[in-house]
């Protein structure tokens, strides 16, 4: 357990040092930044989509994911972060309101009119409710059809639910074992560094985790060459060819005298 948590701290204090390296880099060479914009976008796709069809708005303008995706793309990961984790805690019910951009260099049409005559009020109040009617409408014929459908075709909707539950099953098994397979390489990673008397093991591990199995090609690649063989004092592998074990130092005394 001691063990596992010495590994969990290692590896937050390798990723901590990665995201500060990264940091001198530009926000558009950040690996670390493209990923978190992607995530971004696919939650503008979705889950902020489904939100305001809710009744979810934010309460400034930009919006907080439109802001935390300006933000990371002009500051960087740490920078942008930072900035974004500022704005929700400014977007909650005891907060403020209005125009609260990242990055100031935003044209008028990025955000939406704060005032609006009563021409525009009424043909957007007009546009809201035939929404609400087409969309009440299409509710409608969608119940409708999954009447028909129970009705007429109950085993073909047994298999439809089964078919989607398996694949479920299936995409979480994928997940699971994607997962199971990372960790076990950056486990892997770490003891052969360490075995091998590399003092960068830590941040070897950190890379597997951003890059995935890239991250684990070049390592082999780049480790240091040779066989293991177990340690005569700890029995634990390494490097032939190192000096001193890595795990107990043993070797770094004098050599035994002889009679």
């Amino acid at each position: 357990m001691r063990r596992g948590r010495k590994a969990f701290l290692c590896s937050l204090l390798g990723l901590a040092v990665y995201l500060t390296a990264e940091s001198f880099v530009p926000p558009s060479a950040q690996p670390s930044a493209q990923v978190s914009l992607a995530l971004i976008q696919a939650y503008q796709a979705t889950g902020s989509k489904l939100m305001e069809s809710g009744g979810v708005h934010c309460r400034y303008q930009p919006t907080c994911s439109h802001y935390a995706h300006d933000a990371i793309a002009y500051y960087g990961t740490v920078g942008g972060m930072a900035r974004a984790a500022g704005r929700l805690w400014r977007c909650s019910p005891w907060g403020g309101t209005g125009y609260d951009p990242a990055v100031e260099d935003h044209s008028a049409a990025y955000v939406e009119p704060q005032q609006e005559t009563p021409e525009q009020q009424k043909a957007r109040e007009d546009a809201q409710k035939k929404a609400a009617e087409d969309f009440k409408k299409a509710a409608e014929e969608f119940n409708k059809m999954g009447q028909d459908f129970r009705k007429n075709m109950p085993e073909a909707t047994g298999r439809a639910v089964g078919g989607c539950v398996g694949g479920c099953v299936g995409a979480l098994a994928i997940l699971l074992v994607h997962v199971v397979i990372m960790v076990a390489a950056m486990i892997y990673v770490w003891k052969d560094a360490k075995a091998r008397g590399d003092s960068n093991a830590v941040l070897w591990m950190v890379l597997v985790f951003v890059f995935s199995w890239v991250g684990a090609v070049v390592y082999l690649l780049a480790r240091p060459k040779g066989e293991l063989s177990p340690c005569p004092a700890c029995h634990k592998q390494r490097l032939s060819t190192l000096p001193v074990c890595p795990h107990c130092q043993a070797g770094a005394g004098p050599p035994p005298k002889t009679a």
